[in-house]
């Protein structure tokens, strides 16, 4: 198992790999949904008592329902989100909002894939899962997007405005960030250990194939790395 040098990100990291070592059944996606949405819990418990610590201590923290300038820059998720997210589409929303879903994913693919790495950190489109400024799936988005809390819109703005521009950031809680990121970590290695690859790509790259081809999860869960025709590297 891979460690982690601070302790407190061991302990995240331990907690994902923890949950991702209790599936008995790799090749059950119902028992990799599950347990995703254990480790969703988690962040979600973590991301409240943040919230209410930044509260108690006066701390500002901007985000909030209908605030969607995060939604434009590039969002990446893991395979097993991907899925997760594809299944709960179809299995919930109209053959219209399917098909506009589709239609938005594939046009942001097919322009972004054509940009280099260090391209692509710059774009600035909206997230084809962006609906009336809101996130349409928001109860199984991916990580990424659970963990990114601004403590201050104007610089979320700023940076929409100029994307490109790498002295812009915006001013994102650290602590947040990396306990998702370690969490994620240590999920996928217990995943990986059980033969199930799961890699980071744009979130368009993988959803419009997805949502298309339910058979796409079982060749995931045999053990076919889909990974490779959406691999992503700066």
């Amino acid at each position: 198992m891979a460690e982690t040098n601070n302790s407190y990100e061991q302990l995240f990291f331990n907690d994902g790999y923890n949950l991702g070592n209790a599936i008995t059944d790799a090749s059950n996606m119902s028992a990799i949904t599950h347990t995703t949405q254990q480790l969703y819990e988690q962040i979600d418990l973590l991301t409240s008592s943040f919230l209410e610590r930044c509260n108690r201590n006066g701390v500002s923290v901007d985000c909030k329902m209908g605030c969607a300038w995060c939604c434009h820059q590039p969002v990446f998720a893991l395979t097993h989100e991907i899925l997760i997210i594809a299944e709960y589409i179809r299995q919930r929303f109209s053959k219209e909002t399917i098909a506009l879903i589709t239609e938005k994913a594939a046009k942001k693919s097919a322009y972004t894939r054509a940009l280099t790495g260090k391209e692509l950190l710059t774009v600035n489109q909206p997230c084809p899962l962006l609906q009336n400024g809101a996130c349409s799936i928001y109860q199984v988005r991916p990580m990424a997007c659970r963990i990114y809390l601004s403590s201050d819109v104007k610089t979320c703005i700023q940076k929409y405005n100029t994307p490109a521009n790498p002295k812009v950031k915006p001013a994102l809680f650290g602590f947040m960030l990396d306990a998702g990121r370690h969490l994620n970590h240590g999920f996928v290695t217990a995943l990986d250990e059980k033969k199930i690859v799961s890699k980071e790509a744009p979130l368009e790259w993988m959803l419009h194939d997805f949502i298309q081809d339910a058979s796409l999860i079982q060749k995931w869960l045999n053990g076919d790395t889909l990974n490779e025709s959406y691999h992503f590297d700066l």
